[in-house]
């Protein structure tokens, strides 16, 4: 039988040999070091569980310490913060400043590893196991005392750092990536309000001006019909494909993907959805989140909604261009239209009727397309984008489970 050697599957050329194998307190340490609010007259900035992000090592905020009562854990520029309670959540952070955290977040420092060989260590799917091997069940929390015992390998410093190095640039790309969705995003959201203000026009491709815009009534272009009706549990996991509330809420465009199936009996009388038919959900816990709406850009023979939201039919395409239907509903003015009408205390609904009288305003069919493809051809560059953000996350998991033992 072979040796079995204690070597990563990727690693630099420069480098051989096994690496070394000791347990988790012998690696790094665990800070002790506290801060009293109450009797310090020094302020810091204080990090609490919510303000670290999930699975990405980004800091969203902080706040003072001057207004804290409890007791915190001080820690230093390039000290690791790593969120013990709910350690699932992989709530962690490469101090870029020294100040306080919550007693929930431990503070992190190498004693055989560097603190940034250490920072992806922590990102391991081993580290992630045994941190959540916890004590607590509706709390938990990392058990140190089990984590300290259990073995790692690690590498000499100039490979540690040679790693490190390689993983900062990779998440580098990522920061990057994130950036340059986020920049059009907000360049969607900006000239989408000024093109629904009729603040931007377009032309003809002559050169010519567009019709004015016109008023229309909902209810005076398009009639609404209910989703499923008469439907029980059992009738649900196989059968005829239907919309479920998930998908309106979560794109402005159905995804075919994720349909549901449900049993449909010979003749019976439920509604069946078509290509450019508009779709919106009637109930939310919050009133901004009422009445989100999505589109079915495709041709499907036998198609029903479910019964938690209903379906908005324009007379004709030609009225209303269903690409343009995708992002007029969507629009800001649109949604705070839409936004008035949430009734309830607890839990929000909205009236189809109500909905119907909502008046919008309506360019020609020609400028509609020009609108409608203007904006397909930003959201195909913001998924082109995303889907390279998608790939570098996953080339970087990759990494972390082959560049580590």
């Amino acid at each position: 039988m072979s040796k079995i050697v204690n070597i990563p599957e990727l690693r630099f050329k420069e480098f051989s040999g096994e690496w070394e194998k000791d347990i988790l307190k012998n690696i790094f340490k665990i800070s002790s070091d506290k801060f009293n609010p109450i009797n310090s007259e020094k302020q810091y900035k204080c990090i609490e569980l919510e303000h670290l992000a999930q699975n990405t090592g980004k800091l969203l905020g902080y706040i003072g310490s001057y207004n804290q009562a409890s007791i915190k854990n001080k820690f230093n520029k390039n000290d690791i913060l790593f969120g013990k309670l709910r350690p699932y959540l992989k709530k962690y952070w490469l101090a870029q400043f020294d100040g306080v955290c919550s007693s929930e977040i431990w503070v992190l420092n190498g004693k055989k590893v560097t603190n940034n060989f250490l920072f992806y260590l922590i990102q391991t799917d081993k580290f992630n196991l045994i941190s959540n091997i916890s004590s607590g069940s509706k709390m938990p929390r990392a058990d140190w005392k089990y984590m300290a015992e259990v073995p790692f390998f690690i590498p000499q410093k100039p490979e540690q750092q040679k790693i490190a190095s390689f993983l900062t640039t990779i998440d580098t790309k990522i920061e990057q990536l994130t950036k340059k969705v986020e920049l059009q995003e907000q360049y969607k959201k900006g000239v989408m309000q000024k093109i629904f203000n009729q603040e931007i026009r377009f032309k003809r491709d002559d050169g010519s001006e567009f019709d004015e815009w016109e008023e229309k009534r909902l209810g005076d272009i398009g009639d609404t019909y209910n989703g499923l009706t008469g439907k029980i549990k059992e009738d649900f996991g196989n059968g005829k494909p239907y919309i479920q509330y998930k998908q309106i809420f979560d794109s402005n465009i159905i995804d075919i993907k994720q349909f549901g199936f449900v049993h449909i009996l010979k003749n019976e009388n439920q509604n069946k959805v078509q290509y450019g038919d508009v779709f919106f959900t009637t109930s939310s816990e919050t009133p901004n989140e009422i009445g989100f709406s999505s589109v079915l850009m495709n041709n499907i023979s036998e198609l029903y909604l479910n019964s938690f939201c209903f379906g908005y039919r324009p007379n004709s395409i030609k009225v209303l261009f269903p690409l343009f239907s995708v992002y007029l509903f969507r629009s800001i003015d649109f949604r705070r239209k839409i936004i008035k009408l949430a009734q309830g205390s607890t839990r929000y609904n909205m009236s189809k009727i109500e909905l119907m009288k909502i008046k919008i305003d309506l360019p020609s069919p020609p400028e509609q397309t020009k609108i409608a493809n203007f904006f397909s051809t930003l959201d195909k560059q913001i998924g082109s984008t995303k889907k390279q953000l998608a790939k570098t996350k996953e080339f970087k998991k990759g990494l972390l489970q082959r560049m580590f033992v």
